[in-house]
């Protein structure tokens, strides 16, 4: 079910297997970027998350900017109140997508924060949702 949408994302919650999907387009304005990631998390927490697919294959680019406001402000006041074993799939047009820069920040700043979350880079999305899925 879409649950949240804005100009550069859209959000989906999967309430029965606690999956979160976001696919990010374009690139996205600081507004839309915080305004999306703060609706991200209020869902993410109401529905406690364990599997988080992160689509970037329609991404441009991130600004640093607001990388950096997500890893300093964001990560560290919504990490209370998720699951600890979280699994987080990122998902890329390519290996070497310029977007992986912004994506590695994230998730090293993730994993700083929750040493129980682990996370995979993908091509594939239904290989993504595979490793998501997989019981652990």
């Amino acid at each position: 079910m879409k649950t949240y949408q804005n100009e550069h994302v859209m959000v989906n919650v999967e309430c029965g297997i606690h999956l979160l999907q976001q696919t990010w387009t374009g690139i996205p304005t600081s507004e839309n970027f915080r305004d999306g990631s703060l609706a991200i998390m209020a869902l993410a927490k109401r529905h406690l998350i364990k599997r988080w697919s992160i689509n970037l294959q329609q991404l441009r680019m991130f600004n640093p900017v607001d990388i950096h406001w997500f890893i300093q402000q964001w990560l560290p006041q919504s990490n209370p109140g998720l699951p600890q074993q979280v699994r987080v799939a990122v998902i890329l047009t390519d290996l070497n997508q310029f977007s992986k820069l912004g994506a590695d920040m994230v998730i090293r700043a993730s994993t700083s924060l929750n040493e129980q979350c682990s996370s995979r880079y993908f091509i594939d999305d239904n290989e993504s949702r595979q490793w998501l899925l997989r019981n652990t």
